[in-house]
């Protein structure tokens, strides 16, 4: 999710290429690792780091959340390719108002969420604080296929409203495995959607 525009996810670890004869994910595998791929953006990968998951989606683009899906910190970079003289870097930390919830299907959680970003682009360095209202929203469970392995999965909405802005984030959680991937960004604002489905998730 952009924040100036950092996506909410928000550099950590490099994205490993996949194995084609790596096994389904099970749970307690996550202390290992995994790795998957995403229809845009390519591979990524996560890993705990304390109580929390520690993703990188790739392309510059790395968080640290609880459960995935509620995000702690975040970094995102970006350098055109063939511009000389033009970047933008940013790392956020964030503080939800309140206690995140454990995932629980049909359940619906409201809170604030406050963001203090700093960064630097071709114009300076940069310090900025924003503030949300944000509603996460926990589907029902349902079953889905990837890398021939059959999960649980739980889809969840993230609706965040605030400092001009209006924009939600779509997950899928795992229920039996512990974690939640981005998955879909909307601009409620603009209509504008950029769809990241997983195409596959194997252990490292």
């Amino acid at each position: 999710m952009p924040f100036r525009l950092c996506a909410l996810t928000t550099a950590l670890a490099a994205a490993l290429p996949l194995s084609a004869n790596a096994a389904c994910v099970a749970p307690g595998d996550l202390s290992r690792g995994i790795a998957f791929t995403r229809e845009i953006k390519g591979q990524g990968s996560a890993q705990p780091n304390g109580q929390y998951l520690q993703v990188n989606y790739g392309r510059g683009d790395a968080v640290v959340a609880r459960y995935g899906i509620f995000p702690v910190q975040g970094h995102f970079s970006d350098a055109p390719e063939n511009v000389i003289g033009a970047w933008f870097e940013q790392t956020s930390k964030y503080s939800f108002g309140g206690n995140p919830p454990k995932p629980q299907s049909g359940r619906v959680w409201t809170s604030t969420l406050t963001v203090k970003a700093t960064g630097s682009d071709q114009s300076g360095a940069f310090k900025e604080n924003y503030r949300y209202t944000v509603r996460y929203v926990f589907e029902e469970m349902r079953q889905a296929t990837l890398s021939g392995c059959t999960y649980a999965v739980m889809g969840v909405t993230a609706r965040f409203q605030g400092e001009g802005r209006d924009w939600t984030d779509r997950y899928a959680y795992f229920p039996e495995l512990g974690y939640g991937l981005l998955t879909q960004y909307t601009d409620n604002q603009t209509g504008r959607t950029a769809r990241y489905g997983i195409t596959k998730m194997v252990t490292k």
